[in-house]
Formats: C-alpha cells, structure tokens, sequence
C-alpha cells in the first residue's frame, strides 16, 4: 500500500502539482474611490476589500470600472484599458518550477509610464496602486490571486 502512495507524491511532485494555496489566475480590478454614494446600477467593492481600501486610501464608497482576469501561465501582455489615456499593462514572468510567480505591472497615463512595480501573488493579500485623481475622487488598481 505504501509503494503506490509513495509513487503519486513523486508524480506530483515531479509534475509541479503544489497543494499549497498557490494560484492560478490574478484578477486585475480598477475602482473609483469617492466620498459621494455610489449611482444606482453600479459594482462597489466587496465588504472585506472595501474595508482594506478604506483603511488604505480613506474614500468611503469604492465603484468598479472595469476587471478583467489573466492566468498566470500566459506569458503575454494584458491590458486592463478603461480610457485611452489611462491604462495598466499586466504581463506574468517566466518561472522555474518550485518558485514564487511574479507579475510585473505598468500604469500609464498620457502615453506615459506614472508606476511599475512587481507583484507576487498570495492568496488574501491583493495589491493597491493608488492612480492618479479624478473628480472628487481617485482611481485605484487592485490586484488579487484568485
């Protein structure tokens, strides 16, 4: 009974499957931060994100933009586009097996480079990147493993 239970921790293991709380899709979320109520019709953070945001940046309603999700083995270039001079490049780096992935992230604005920065996925641990501000609030980008 031990051979066959020995094997398949060897398969999986060799086949990088990890029983941590590794994960395999980051979701890419832009919010309007204000003070004012949010419009009928609209998407407000989460409970337990909001109160995060609310600690962090202080606005007390947090309204989604515009989300999108990548997988983390695509290694291409995603872009979370909600005007055309306000964007997020987002693109997952080459890993080894047994390391930490690692998202690498560039706001523009105007056609040019505002933020960069890299970002390791955990689970509960998403990734606020204050934007720039606009009315009588600001956007933020948040970045969560999924």
């Amino acid at each position: 009974m031990r051979t066959p239970i020995l094997a398949l921790v060897i398969a999986f293991s060799w086949l990088g499957i990890n029983t941590g709380t590794a994960s395999e899709k980051v979701w890419v979320g832009l919010y309007l931060a204000e003070n004012a109520p949010p419009e009928a019709g609209t998407t407000a953070a989460p409970e337990k994100l909001r109160e995060s945001l609310r600690e962090v940046f202080g606005f007390k309603n947090y309204v989604l933009i515009k989300s999108g999700e990548i997988k983390l083995r695509d290694r291409w270039e995603h872009w979370v586009v909600p005007r055309k001079d306000f964007f997020i490049r987002v693109e997952p780096l080459p890993w080894q097996p047994g390391e930490q992935e690692v998202i690498d992230y560039e706001i523009y604005k105007d056609g040019f480079i505002v933020a960069k920065g890299q970002y390791e996925p955990h689970q509960d641990t998403p990734l606020f990147i204050n934007g720039p501000d606009f009315k009588k609030g600001r956007f933020v980008f948040v970045l969560e493993a999924r």
